[in-house]
């Protein structure tokens, strides 16, 4: 991929969108280029997480893996182009929450995490810009899991809710 094709994916992104042309070079030095095959994986939940990622080309399945041996993934979300994930990275050193798998071949930006967090150390306004902007996605993420789960139990309420209730009545 050109390097200016590179900074035209990371300006359409919602976590680097409104960066100035220099801060945005800045960011595109620490990224590398990845491609991966349809079906491969870019990671499995439960892996140590040390990058994000943005899809420059192609399509990939955010999955749950089953706690049972033999339960196929559940697939949760489906990402396209210029689309950020693993960026939860940023805020906590940890385990991946989900597996990702490409659906298509897919052509990614990866962003080291040491490599963004020394960037973010060194030019405090990119790092607040990014901070800024990941905790508004993230903010609107929990709030749709919210409305998510509201709606399962007020919506679609299990048995034993509806038993509960009606014994309360």
């Amino acid at each position: 991929m050109h390097l200016q094709e590179s900074k035209r994916v990371l300006r359409q992104t919602d976590l680097f969108a409104d960066l100035n042309e220099i801060h945005l070079n800045l960011v595109l030095m620490v990224c590398e280029e990845i491609n991966y095959l349809a079906g491969e994986y870019i990671f499995h939940q439960d892996d140590h997480g040390d990058a994000l990622y943005i899809i420059a080309r192609g399509e990939v399945e955010v999955l749950l893996e089953p706690h049972k041996e033999g339960d196929p993934p559940i697939a949760v979300a489906t990402l396209g182009e210029e689309s950020v994930f693993g960026e939860v990275i940023l805020v906590e050193e940890g385990l991946r929450a989900a597996s990702v798998r490409c659906k298509t071949n897919a052509q990614l930006i990866r962003i080291p995490r040491a490599r963004l967090l020394k960037l973010c150390y060194d030019y405090p306004e990119i790092g607040f810009h990014i901070m800024h902007r990941m905790a508004a996605d993230l903010a609107m993420k929990l709030r749709s899991s919210n409305l998510n789960i509201r709606e399962q139990i007020f919506w679609h309420p299990t048995p034993g809710q509806v038993a509960a209730a009606q014994e309360g009545a």
